[in-house]
């Protein structure tokens, strides 16, 4: 614990005093932080990572002033440290850890309880079973007097030490520049992905080993994966500005995907890091040609991205120009990030989603799939969708079908093409055809939606020239899959368009 004969600087003085403050009532949430008056707040507004985090995200800075502090507590204090502040600010950062670790859902709730003296009690009758969770040694609970007249103020006046070390900002991380990245600044279309980020261990071999048999492989390669980490990269090479929210773990995967991440100039400072979790695996067994298969370890009683996580960036989400989701989270958590992007259905993001690894108990809800702008999917996906009555997989009667339940378009990819099934764009009906000798690949869905997206935020309107675009995009990564960098950028899409257009004419 902190001791109280360490001198604080004034402005570690003021902030302490703001976090003894707002942990009163319902703690550090954000309708208390809209509502209490500024200057009360000001020492939290005012700190480098919230103004950071507020700027580049282009959101509300009471809303960068949570996600800061929540980090924070998530990632820099101590075990006990880190359960006390969370339990007195009602942040809620170790629900899962609880969650996981079988903690009685109503216990949880009341650590996120609208009266202090509630959380208290929940804190020092629960002393044990909280630290247990997390992994840490606890000792004897402290006393009431003791709680709220010594380590309270020793927790709060630590986290106010770690928020104004600039070290200890883990929500202000710069993004790469050109310089360092090589290539051109970001500078239209802001983009939000949801979705996995694993380590993929790639085999690449002449047939898939059959049951019961081995065989060598031809090359092995280690390198962060998971669709939604695919689609940011793609989306980063267009010149989008891109965040991926997802979960992994702290260990060496973890860390080498945040590095990778940020070396393609994708924002990671909505990346939910869970201390002490095993990322993400998938296996991958991939063909010359580039078909592949895959398994997947999920680890998802460490690793989740929770309804609570999205409603944390309700800002970032709403406010951007599209979101990119897949179904490798959760489906509550799917299902409340299409709500949050419809939160103003006058100025919204496009939604685009990939349904890869269907949910096994059944679709996502009818509201759902009405918020789905466009679904760009393959035929085994959309199965569970197949009409009442109908035995047999008809893609136009699953197409028509999910636009009779809302969805805008899909998308149902093939081999350098596929199918068009639109509201908005009726005439179109098919994906224009862009010649590759190879099948795809396990990332070139992403590189379409990526596309996808890009064009659309051009163009404002889906047409044949958005579709033939982004079906480009798909051929350049088929083609180019046995090299290190698959994802395309825009000279590489149009001279794939041209080389095309050439022989066809």
């Amino acid at each position: 614990m902190a001791n109280r004969e360490d001198p604080d600087s004034p402005d570690a003085v003021v902030l302490t005093h703001t976090l003894e403050k707002l942990r009163a009532r319902d703690g550090l949430v954000l309708q208390r932080l809209q509502t209490i008056r500024r200057s009360d707040v000001a020492s939290l507004l005012g700190l480098p990572s919230v103004q950071n985090l507020a700027g580049s995200q282009d959101i509300d800075p009471y809303l960068a002033a949570l996600q800061v502090v929540a980090q924070c507590v998530r990632d820099l204090l101590d075990g006990t440290h880190q359960i006390v502040a969370d339990a007195v600010l009602g942040l809620g950062v170790l629900d899962d850890a609880y969650l996981r670790h079988g903690l009685d859902q109503k216990v949880i709730q009341a650590l996120r309880a609208d009266s202090l003296g509630r959380r208290r009690a929940t804190l020092l009758s629960h002393w044990r079973a909280l630290h247990l969770a997390i992994g840490v040694p606890s000792g004897d609970p402290p006393s009431d007097r003791t709680l709220r007249g010594t380590l309270e103020f020793d927790v709060l006046r630590q986290l106010a030490r770690q928020l104004l070390q600039p070290a200890n900002q883990p929500l202000a991380l710069p993004a790469p520049t050109s310089e360092e990245t090589g290539r051109p600044p970001a500078t239209v279309g802001r983009v939000i992905i949801v979705g996995g980020a694993v380590m993929d261990v790639i085999f690449r071999t002449k047939v898939i080993p059959q049951h019961e048999t081995s065989m060598l492989a031809d090359y092995c390669l280690l390198t962060p994966g998971g669709k939604g980490v695919s689609q940011a990269v793609a989306a980063a090479r267009l010149g989008l500005r891109v965040s991926l929210v997802a979960a992994l773990g702290d260990d060496q995967f973890g860390q080498e995907i945040v590095g990778y991440l940020r070396a393609e100039n994708v924002d990671t400072s909505l990346l939910k890091v869970v201390r002490g979790a095993r990322t993400p695996i998938t296996g991958v067994f991939e063909l010359r040609l580039g078909d592949s298969i895959a398994a997947v370890w999920r680890n998802d009683k460490e690793i989740n991205l929770g309804v609570r996580d999205v409603d944390l960036l309700s800002g970032q989400i709403a406010g951007c120009d599209a979101v990119l989701l897949t179904f490798e989270i959760p489906r509550e958590t799917f299902q409340r990030a299409v709500d949050l992007a419809h939160r103003d259905d006058h100025s919204r993001p496009i939604v685009i989603v990939t349904p890869g690894q269907p949910y096994a108990d059944g679709g996502i809800s009818r509201q759902a799939l009405s918020r789905i702008d466009y679904l760009v999917a393959h035929a085994w996906e959309l199965e569970q969708y197949t009409p009442a009555g109908h035995d047999r997989f008809d893609p136009d009667r699953v197409g028509e079908h999910l636009l009779e339940r809302g969805v805008g378009t899909v998308c149902l990819l093939g081999y350098g093409g596929g199918l068009i099934y639109s509201q908005t764009a009726p005439r179109i009906d098919r994906l224009p055809t862009v010649s590759s000798p190879f099948k795809e690949s396990s990332t070139t869905r992403d590189a379409f939606c990526a596309a996808l997206a890009a064009k659309l935020i051009d163009d404002g309107t889906f047409s044949e020239s958005v579709a033939e675009w982004a079906t480009a995009a798909m051929a350049c990564v088929a083609e180019d899959h046995v090299h290190s960098t698959t994802m395309p950028d825009r000279d590489r899409i149009e001279r794939k368009l041209r080389d095309t257009r050439s022989r066809n004419h």
